[in-house]
Formats: C-alpha cells, sequence, structure tokens
C-alpha cells in the first residue's frame, strides 16, 4: 500500500461522531453528574420525572484573552516609544521603582490621595462582580479564598473571565465540576438521626407520653374482631389500602399478647379502630360497643396518635406507617377544617415520595405483593388530597404527569401472596378492588388532561401524554362501559357503589372539561352535553343515596357533594327559564334535595346555618324567579318545586312562594330574603384563577342582568359571585341522608 493511500483522509461517514446524550433537565440546573440514561439515576433517587434535553445549548465564545493581552503590550511599547505618560497593565522594573517613589512622596507630604471617578470600564467589572456573586448561604459558605488579589484590574477581568467560561465548559463536557462540596451535602440521613433524636415528635401531636400503657387503650379481644369486621365490611371496600389476608393473621397474632406489639402495627390497628367507629352511626355505635361514638372516637384517635409517635411517624420509611396515618386522617375528616387537613395531607404525600411510593422503578424493586401495596396507599392518598383541595382554597398540584407511578391492579388480596415472583394477570371482570382501581385510572387520564393542567399547572402540559393514558375521558368511559361496568350485579354492594359512583366520577370530569372551554367558544352541541353531565352527577348520587345497599358506606359518599353540577343547573335555567330540559332539571335537583337536605334541627351543626347556605338557597329562587316571571307574561301556572320550597323553609320564611302565581319581582326574594352578608370565598377546585369559584370570564358571571331579550327574562346569569362561597366552611357530615 502507497504511502499516498495510507494517510488519506477517512471518508465522512467514519468521521462522523455519534450524537452525544446530554444531561437530563434536573441534573443540569442542580449541577450533578448525570449518567445520561433515561430515567437517570439521579431522577430515580430524588422521586422525580426525568426529562431529557433535546438539543444543547449554545455555548458563549472563549474569551480570547491571549490575544488582547498581546494587543495591550503593544500599545503600552507604542505609548512609551512616544513618551507619553500613562499607568501601564505590565509595568517594567524601572516604573515601578518610580511608581513606588512616587507614592511615597505623596504620603511623606500629606498629600491627598487622588480621587478617581470610575471609568466605563471600571464599572462593568464592578457589574459582573455582582452578577457573580453569591446569593445563597450555604454556597458562600463553601467558596473558597480568591487567589488573585494582587493582580490588576484588567487581569483580574480576564481571569475571572477565563473561569467563567472553563467552568461553564467543563460542566457541558463532562460535568465532574464536584469537588467543592457544599456543605448542605453533609446533612445526610444519619446526621439528622444522631442530631434530633427524639426531638420532632411534638410537631404534630405534642410529645409523647412515655408512661402511658397502649395497651389499656386497646378494646377487648371481642371488640377488636367486631371493629375489624365493620372495617372490612364498611371502609377497606372503598379504599383497598390494607391487604386483608396477611394483615388478618398478624391481627390474630397481635391479640394475643397487646404489651408486645410491633409499633408500626399497633398505630395500624388504633387507625382501624378509627375508621371503623368513624363509619359507623350513632345508634349503632351505641347499641354495639355501648359508648358513645364521640367518646370512641376520642379515645381511640388519642391512642392512634400515640402509637404513631411511638414508631416515629414522621422519620419512619414503613409502609404500614403511612398507612395508620392515612386512615387516621381518613377518620378525622368529618371535624376537620379542610385547609388544616390539606397542609397534613401534604405531609403524609410528602412521606410517601421520600419512600419512593410515587416512582414505578421503585415500587417494582419491592416483588409484587409490596409494590402492589404501595401502588394502592399512593393513589389512595392522591384522590383524597385532591378531594380535600377541592374543598380549601390550594390547588391540586399532586395530581399531575410529574411522576410515573402505575394504577393498581384489579386483583382480588387473595390474588396476592407474599411468596410471588411476578404480579398475576389483572381481571377484566369486575372484582373486590374494582371501584378503587376505576377511579384511579379516570384520575390518571385526567392528571395528563390539558384542560385539567390548564387549571392547576400549565407548564406540565409538554410532559402531559393523554394517550398512554386513555386518550379522551369519553373514549375511557366507553371502554370502562364495554369491559367492566356492564357486568356489574346491582344486587351485590360493592359492585352497585362501583356502577354508580364510576359514572358520577365520570359525569363530573366531563363537566369540568366544559368549564375550561370559553363561553364565546361553546357550540349549543357541547353546552347540552355539559347540562347531562351534570344531571347524570345528580342522578347517580341520587341513586346511590336512596338504595338500602349503600347504608354501611354513606359516611364516604358525605364527602362527595355535587355542588358544581347544582350550580351549572341553576345557571342554565337562570338563562333559559323555558328551556326544553328546565322541568327535567328541576325534578332532578328537587330528588336529589330530598335526600340530601334532611331537617337541620336535628343536626349538632344546621346546615341551614352554615354562611354558604344562604347564598345557595338565593341561587335557587332566583333561577325559579326568572322562570316564574317568564310563566306569569303567558298566564300559566306550575307548583313550586320541592327544592325551592325547602330551601325557604330552611331560612324560616315559610309560605312565601308556596305556589308560582304569587307575583316575584326579579331580586324581590334574594333583596328581602336572602342577603348577601357573610359570604366567603369558594374555589369548586381550588385552582388557578382561571378557574377560581367560577369566573364571569370563564362563564360562571352571576351578575344580575334583568334585561329581556326575545320574550326571556333573566338574560344575565344568577347575581351571586361564586368567588364568595366556600365549602370548606361547611360541615359536610350535617348534610345529612334521610331515612339512614
Amino acid at each position: 500500500m502507497s504511502d499516498v493511500e495510507r494517510e488519506s483522509p477517512p471518508t465522512v461517514t467514519s468521521s462522523r461522531k455519534p450524537p452525544r446524550t446530554l444531561a437530563c433537565v434536573l441534573c443540569q440546573q442542580r449541577k450533578v453528574k448525570c449518567d445520561r440514561k433515561f430515567p437517570c439515576n439521579t431522577c430515580i433517587k430524588t422521586g422525580v420525572q426525568c426529562v431529557p434535553v433535546a438539543a444543547p445549548r449554545q455555548r458563549r465564545r472563549r474569551f480570547p484573552e491571549g490575544e488582547l493581552l498581546q494587543r495591550v503590550r503593544h500599545l503600552e511599547d507604542l505609548l512609551r516609544q512616544n513618551n507619553i505618560e500613562f499607568e501601564p497593565l505590565h509595568a517594567t522594573a524601572s516604573e515601578k521603582n518610580a511608581l513606588d517613589g512616587a507614592k511615597q512622596t505623596e504620603r511623606s507630604e500629606g498629600a491627598s490621595p487622588e480621587v478617581k471617578t470610575e471609568t466605563t470600564f471600571e464599572a462593568k467589572f464592578h457589574w459582573i462582580e455582582g452578577l457573580t456573586a453569591s446569593r445563597n448561604l450555604w454556597h458562600a459558605m463553601s467558596q473558597k479564598v480568591q487567589p488573585n488579589r494582587g493582580l490588576s484590574l484588567m487581569e483580574k477581568v480576564l481571569i475571572a473571565d477565563d473561569q467563567q467560561t472553563n467552568a461553564y465548559n467543563d460542566y457541558e463536557d463532562d460535568e465532574d465540576n464536584d469537588d467543592d462540596e457544599d456543605l448542605r451535602d453533609v446533612a445526610g440521613k444519619k446526621t439528622w438521626d444522631q442530631m434530633y433524636k427524639n426531638s420532632t415528635d411534638y410537631l404534630l401531636f405534642g410529645s409523647r407520653i412515655m408512661d402511658i400503657d397502649l395497651s389499656t387503650l386497646h378494646p377487648d379481644h371481642v371488640q377488636i374482631f367486631k371493629f375489624w369486621q365493620i372495617y372490612l365490611e364498611n371502609v377497606n371496600p372503598l379504599l383497598k389500602v390494607t391487604h386483608t389476608p396477611t394483615l388478618q393473621v398478624r391481627l390474630i397474632n397481635a391479640t394475643a399478647d397487646l404489651k408486645n406489639v410491633e409499633p408500626n402495627l399497633e398505630a395500624l390497628m388504633f387507625s382501624v379502630y378509627c375508621v371503623a367507629v368513624m363509619s359507623v352511626q350513632d345508634e349503632d355505635c351505641l347499641e354495639t360497643f355501648g359508648f358513645a361514638k364521640e367518646e370512641l372516637l376520642q379515645r381511640y384517635r388519642f391512642g392512634c396518635q400515640q402509637a404513631l409517635l411511638k414508631c416515629g411517624f414522621l422519620q419512619s420509611d414503613d409502609r404500614d406507617c403511612l398507612t395508620a396515618l392515612f386512615l387516621y386522617l381518613v377518620a378525622v375528616r368529618p371535624d376537620s377544617d379542610p385547609r388544616s387537613l390539606s397542609s397534613l395531607l401534604g405531609l403524609a404525600i410528602r412521606m410517601a415520595q421520600r419512600m419512593g411510593m410515587d416512582n414505578e422503578s421503585s415500587n417494582a424493586k419491592h416483588g409484587p405483593l409490596e409494590g402492589e401495596m404501595r401502588r394502592r396507599l399512593w393513589w389512595a392518598l392522591l384522590l383524597f388530597d385532591n378531594r380535600v383541595c377541592e374543598m380549601s382554597d390550594y390547588r391540586a398540584a399532586t395530581l399531575s404527569p410529574a411522576w410515573n407511578c402505575k394504577t393498581p391492579a384489579n386483583l382480588n388480596d387473595f390474588d396476592l401472596q407474599p411468596e410471588m415472583k411476578h404480579l398475576p394477570q389483572s381481571h377484566e371482570r369486575p372484582t373486590e378492588t374494582t371501584l378503587a382501581i376505576l377511579r384511579y385510572q379516570v384520575a390518571d387520564l385526567v392528571r395528563h388532561s390539558p384542560f385539567f393542567l390548564d387549571f392547576t399547572n400549565p407548564s406540565l402540559k409538554s410532559i402531559a401524554n393523554p394517550n398512554d393514558h386513555g386518550g379522551t375521558l369519553e373514549a375511557l368511559q366507553q371502554k370502562i362501559e364495554e369491559t367492566c361496568l356492564q357486568y356489574c350485579n346491582t344486587e351485590n354492594p360493592l359492585q352497585f357503589m362501583t356502577l354508580w359512583l364510576t359514572r358520577g366520577h365520570l359525569a363530573r370530569y366531563r363537566l369540568f372539561q366544559h368549564f375550561s372551554i370559553p363561553p364565546s367558544q361553546q357550540t349549543p352541541l357541547q353546552r347540552d352535553s355539559a347540562l347531562t353531565q351534570a344531571l347524570t352527577m345528580l342522578d347517580c348520587d341520587t341513586i346511590i343515596t336512596t338504595s338500602p345497599l349503600t347504608k354501611k358506606h354513606i359516611w364516604f359518599l358525605f364527602f362527595h357533594f355535587p355542588f358544581p353540577a347544582y350550580i351549572h343547573i341553576l345557571q342554565y335555567l337562570k338563562r333559559e327559564p323555558l328551556a326544553a330540559h328546565a322541568e327535567k332539571c328541576w325534578r332532578t335537583m328537587s330528588e336529589s334535595c330530598k335526600v340530601r337536605f334532611s331537617d337541620p334541627q336535628q343536626n349538632d351543626h344546621p346546615f341551614h346555618k352554615t354562611p354558604i347556605f344562604k347564598v345557595f338557597a338565593r341561587i335557587i329562587v332566583k333561577a325559579w324567579e326568572a322562570r316564574v316571571g317568564v310563566l306569569k307574561t303567558s298566564g300559566k301556572v306550575e307548583e313550586t318545586p320541592f327544592i325551592v320550597s325547602e330551601v325557604t323553609r330552611m331560612v324560616e320564611v315559610p309560605g312565601k312562594y308556596e305556589r308560582a302565581e304569587v307575583g316575584m319581582s326579579s331580586g324581590q326574594a334574594s333583596s328581602d330574603t336572602f342577603g348577601s352578608e357573610e359570604l366567603m370565598p369558594f374555589p369548586v377546585m381550588g385552582m388557578t384563577p382561571r378557574f377560581n369559584g367560577f369566573e364571569v370570564q370563564e362563564g360562571f358571571d352571576f351578575g344580575g342582568g334583568g334585561g329581556n331579550d326575545g320574550g326571556m327574562i333573566g338574560n344575565g346569569m344568577v347575581d351571586v359571585d361564586m368567588g364568595a362561597l366556600d365549602l370548606s366552611a361547611v360541615d359536610w357530615s350535617s348534610v345529612n341522608i334521610q331515612g339512614l
């Protein structure tokens, strides 16, 4: 082979470099080393979504400091040759001696120092210095002493610029700039365990009472299994956060020696007592256990708090401990302010994230049974938190595409065994977990849906992928109906609940999807569809609450009051009093009212005395006034719906609106009877301003426009500011169910 052939340049194909894999977004932001696999090891450990970088950032050009210094020296030589005085950047030995002698003479003669004005170049240097100064205390304490104190101004600028450029380029190339360990990195788990041992227990439940014997707070053996049976019938089918076969064996063994129960299991036992008592009616509790419900709740809540403190729940990584905290929060929910409950749920979710429950790769490492129970607990926490957020003034930020935990499989508890190595195939027909699983599947699609992220966190829409989670709500509903709901046995209490709760749940989110469409872009077909979803919500709620099959699950139904459906229907009736569906709307709301509003005088906290009720009643009456006004012009008479007469009776104005022929001018009822005092903020979903309480710009204008347009009275929406409603001020347990 000739030398020419040996030295020939390689072809274009062989010289082309493979595309460089860049560090993920989070590692670049945190400036830590990334293994450049997706998901990377750092994101897996921190339990966050790993987002790859599509294209590298454009690099700055290196500062040509060598060329610039050479030019400065050349210019200094020219100034010397022409005997021009100047302050040299690189002074010679004779110049340095002369300069030092002049300064010494000035000091000896007491001359005042020369006041220099800051040049443009010096000002630029100070500006650069301000930009690069550390603004973080931990970073500032980690900085090294600068070794370039004796250099001139120009040299400092050039060196600083060169160091900044090199640091940037080195980070972009290999991201190995971890030589200077940040002080905060030494704050590891072992350090905190050693420094703050037993000193953070008081943060939530106060200090643990060390001399208390928790075994004395347990019920007797017979009552323990009564509570366990109530839990299995009333609570477990709806939440499915415990594995019945394994937990029952542990419970039997624990009752044999209550003085030596493992702390995490003991906390879980007390939480079971709490939710079991919470789920029964007062008279049933007195008949079964011989104590008032409130007395038992106080006893077992205290026991659960002490048991949680005993197992160090704030630092614990045990699933039983977190499950106990979750069941405790469910048990205290009826008597808790949603704002406070939301804060405690935030704590529970942070604990679950620390344990890696939001990360599918972490769950998969724990085996089929443990991994599946972790998924169930994570999703139960998320949906509970999402509902509480809707009742308080917070955005449901946790229900987002920023985590990747899978929905649990549709399996019975006995399908999962501790010795299993692989997860069984999910069932296609209803099981004991189907109710919870279907709610999780709907929520999984919703958290990836653009309409929901518009309300919560629009910046996450770029990583959302609804096509991998069901596509659209319509497509998911059709799939659920065909594969599951049509096979539900309506004589089975759990499957009956599954059928109607799932349909109501889907209708609810489809109604919220309609809220995301600006009114100017809504078509008549979309408005009709939204009304249908609102009516479906009320119908499903009425069917469930009136069935004797759901008596044991009333505690769960209280937690899901269909308030958005009421408001949407009333808005529609105010705008179109004689619409084709008007009579059906009034009839549906009246049927729902009969089961949702019982006699308030029999409750400790009457619903009709809450701040929200006067506003809610005024909305109903104003919508009815619009219909009465139109009927009056045509000489027609219509009987007052039950919901109108009931709310007027509750506010102690009997007989005023017994029949529709009674003349009512627009605004009369609201001004005379339903005052606007004590209005409080109410966000239906507690989200961004775009949906913060049915706002005007999104089609929920409750301004009292009473003009006449085309023979229709009540062209304006109901004149109630929905931003003035606060569901968190309502004791929903007082919205009782008649006959139960």
